[in-house]
């Protein structure tokens, strides 16, 4: 999402953009918004739980052990950051259709950290000929990290190959 936001506002050029289960709909309810605002302007840098339950990261347990073994990894996220989340998301699926840069839209279609609907919202919307997406039905968030991310890899690498190709050599 930060990245995605990043071109939205046109912050710099750049030539080319990767998305991965982007946070573009973070499928919060009336209260937790107003629970979020109210936080943000008393405390915006008060954390609290984020309820992610690490075992829907990866279908891949060592990713899942890793992670929960990680001693910078927590639990926590700031009202300041959820806003920034609830309220870019939208911003970025409104900038769809007129989206310029050249983007490949990779999300998981089992995710149970942000709604994988934003990203079929944002792919529904965009040029067709800018924003190539490809959704991984049956995957959770870490696409790039599930038990067998070879066809995430292969999407990734066909896209990149179309827009750098590499020069030939003799």
């Amino acid at each position: 999402l930060v990245s995605a936001t990043f071109v939205q506002r046109g912050m710099a050029k750049v030539d080319g953009l990767v998305l991965s289960s982007p946070a573009l709909q973070a499928g919060l309810g009336l209260v937790q918004r107003r629970l979020i605002d109210l936080m943000y302007r008393y405390a915006p840098n008060k954390t609290l739980s984020n309820g992610l339950d690490a075992s829907k990261i990866s279908h891949n347990q060592a990713t899942v052990a890793a992670y929960e073994r990680d001693r910078r990894v927590h639990d926590r996220i700031s009202a300041r950051l959820a806003r920034f989340i609830d309220s870019n998301g939208p911003s970025v699926l409104a900038a769809a259709p007129g989206w310029s840069v050249p983007t490949l839209l990779m999300f998981a279609g089992d995710d149970h950290l942000v709604k994988s609907e934003g990203s079929r919202a944002f792919a529904a919307a965009a040029p067709r000929s800018t924003v190539h997406s490809q959704a991984f039905e049956g995957l959770y968030h870490e696409i790039f990290n599930e038990a067998d991310p070879s066809a995430v890899f292969g999407t990734l690498k066909a896209w990149l190959d179309v827009q750098a190709p590499q020069p030939r050599t003799a």
